[in-house]
């Protein structure tokens, strides 16, 4: 009885010995796997491991959440690193350090206080700020709490590793008043990016990157040619915004050296036909009416002349009609404002996208011109959903319920964000007494909680 007793605990230990050997065997093939990029035969090996749930489970979960790491899937590798380094105690040192390599490319200055903090948590518990990719993270970390000084001691650190760091080093130097340094550094990323692009012409990121540091080296033609190439290799791209951002930046050039007005408006012409909601460009075209003209010759008589002259007549009577409206002249305002949708009929956008401006400035909206603008633009396309969405978003920011009840339902079936449309006429319903309606446009909304929504304001082009 004793043998048979010391047989079957022999066999078992040489069950558990072979179980522990067939796991390491797949573990170490997933390495090697890995190493060689072949990462579904990794994937399928870890997963192995990871159903055996031995002693390699913990090693396995790392590995696997390094595999999703490399390959892109940053959701994945995130949920399966904190389950090893959690978010509010130690866990292991290396996946507290993947995870802050990951949370720091997703943080900015914009970002919540809870997600910046989670990622200091990260960072302090990895115990590492040597290596570069550390060095990186502690640096994105530093700019994400307005830290430049850190920020650019950390960076100069990391950007040996990662040269494409000199971009953001060079706007820290002209952030903090070293402009030779920082044209200095910007030179260094164009030279970068000029390379990544000569051995990869399709790298869109690359080209985005080369134009915006060309764009700060002043070299816009040069920036222009690459954006302009990307758009000829993919039309699909981001290039309008840029191409519009370009035009911005030539508007600008142009008006510190004293070009004349007609000059300057084709420039935010150029950038509105490339992207009718550029926000820069927006700006700077309602900006011509509280324009101080150089010569003491009063901001309408220019205009006048450029309308004259025929050179922008749409973009300068959309502005004479913002100087109107500042004037008190609603007639006149009024008129320029059709005037210019009666010129081309994609200014009817651009009215479109003003009204949504000035009716979300934070500091003065004005609802009234807002209103102005978007009868202008309904006046040319009276059941466009965007613009339909923009007046009764102006008539709710009013608390004028009933125009702005009218408005969404008219609206609902063509806008792309129906969630936003839904939460507003929750909002409205309650406001008129009826909660049954309401309620019903909440849950219409949650269930529409997950779906991507567009930017505001939604442009038809």
């Amino acid at each position: 009885a004793v043998a048979g007793i010391i047989a079957t605990a022999v066999l078992v230990g040489a069950g558990q010995v072979q179980e522990r050997s067939l796991t390491m065997s797949y573990f170490n093939e997933a390495q090697d796997a890995i190493a060689e990029t072949e990462y579904p035969l990794a994937e399928l090996l870890l997963g192995r491991v990871l159903q055996r749930g031995d002693s390699k489970l913990s090693d396995a979960q790392y590995l696997m959440a390094v595999l999703f790491d490399e390959t892109g899937q940053e959701e994945r590798a995130s949920a399966l690193l904190r389950i090893i380094a959690p978010d509010d105690s130690r866990g292991n040192r290396d996946a507290h350090s993947r995870l802050a390599r990951i949370l720091a490319n997703q943080t900015t200055f914009q970002s919540d206080p809870a997600d910046i903090k989670r990622l200091y948590w990260h960072l302090t518990a990895a115990m590492e700020d040597g290596s570069p990719d550390m060095a990186l993270a502690w640096g994105q970390y530093s700019l994400a709490v307005g830290d430049l000084e850190s920020a650019r001691r950390y960076l100069a650190d990391a950007v040996k590793d990662f040269p494409e760091v000199w971009q953001t080093l060079g706007v820290i130097e002209a952030t903090i008043g070293n402009d030779v340094t920082a044209t200095a550094h910007f030179q260094r990323s164009a030279d970068y990016f000029s390379e990544k692009l000569r051995i990869d012409p399709k790298d869109e990121r690359s080209r985005i990157d080369y134009a915006q540091t060309l764009m700060k080296l002043g070299r816009l033609d040069e920036a222009k040619i690459i954006l302009e190439q990307g758009k000829l290799l993919d039309p699909n791209g981001k290039w309008s915004w840029m191409l519009a951002s370009l035009a911005v930046s030539y508007h600008d050039l142009n008006a510190a050296t004293g070009k004349p007005i007609s000059e300057l408006l084709g420039y935010l012409d150029r950038a509105l036909t490339y992207d009718p909601n550029h926000g820069l460009a927006l700006n700077r075209l309602m900006a011509y009416a509280k324009a101080d003209v150089t010569g003491n010759v009063e901001l309408k008589t220019v205009l006048a002349r450029v309308i004259a002259e025929g050179e922008q007549p749409a973009l300068a009577h959309l502005a004479m009609g913002n100087l109107c409206w500042l004037e008190d002249d609603r007639e006149g305002a009024l008129f320029h404002f059709e005037s210019a949708t009666e010129i081309r009929d994609d200014v009817a956008v651009v009215l479109n996208n003003l009204a949504w401006l000035i009716s979300h400035d934070t500091a003065a909206p004005d609802f009234e011109r807002a209103i102005g603008l978007v009868n202008s633009a309904l006046e040319k396309r009276p059941d466009d959903p965007s613009f339909l969405d923009t007046r009764g978003t102006v008539f709710f920011l009013q608390k004028n319920w009933k125009p702005a009840l009218i408005d969404f339902e008219k609206a609902l079936s063509g806008v792309r964000d129906k969630r936003s449309v839904h939460e507003k006429l929750a909002i409205i319903y309650q406001e008129l007494g009826m909660p049954e309606i309401s309620e019903q446009h909440t849950k219409l909304s949650a269930e529409l909680m997950n779906t991507q929504t567009p930017i505001v304001p939604q442009v038809r082009q």
